[in-house]
């Protein structure tokens, strides 16, 4: 790794813990049961993460999810807590990947709209749902029969984040570019 890229790592790691934490004072107006917050602001921060810094962000996600899965989960094994964060953040990556293949997203985003930005937020929150909550199953953290309202509300506050931080970062570019 760069020192690029290990600059990239250590700033995603750093602002994916801060929107964590800022989210978590947020949850008593937007909490839907532990865990499940009905706007994800981190959601966002990564999927931003991972447009922006490809694999060298993914890899700051990744020990960030660890480490706040340390925070949320004191009674789960750690191969537990890694999993979650696969889940997590390689549900991201993939979506994102898909999408900008399909789509034909330029890696540089000079070609990305809005209409991209729902289809990228509405994908990744969907996978990450199910991927996220197949884990959770995995390792008995959630009930089977609370699990696709679980699903549903997680998708629905992860698609919300998404939309809400990629959109503004887009609107803050466009703005830029034009002054």
């Amino acid at each position: 790794m760069s020192v690029t890229d290990l600059a990239v790592a250590a700033t995603t790691f750093l602002v994916f813990v801060g929107s964590f934490h800022l989210n978590q004072r947020l949850d008593s107006y937007m909490l839907y049961t532990p865990g499940v917050s009905l706007i994800f602001i981190p959601a966002g921060v990564k999927l931003l993460s991972i447009l922006i810094g490809r694999l060298p962000a993914i890899v700051g996600l990744y020990i960030a999810s660890v480490y706040v899965s340390t925070e949320i989960w004191r009674d789960l094994q750690a191969a537990s807590l890694y999993l979650f964060a696969a889940a997590s953040v390689f549900s991201y990556a993939i979506a994102a990947y898909v999408v900008m293949t399909l789509a034909g997203i330029f890696r540089d985003l000079h070609n990305l709209r809005y209409h991209h930005i729902v289809v990228l937020s509405l994908s990744a929150s969907v996978f990450n749902s199910v991927a996220h909550n197949a884990a959770y199953l995995m390792v008995g953290v959630t009930a089977t029969d609370a699990q696709w309202v679980t699903s549903a509300a997680m998708a629905l506050g992860d698609f919300l984040g998404c939309l809400a931080v990629v959109s503004f970062f887009h609107a803050v570019t466009l703005m830029l570019k034009k002054v």
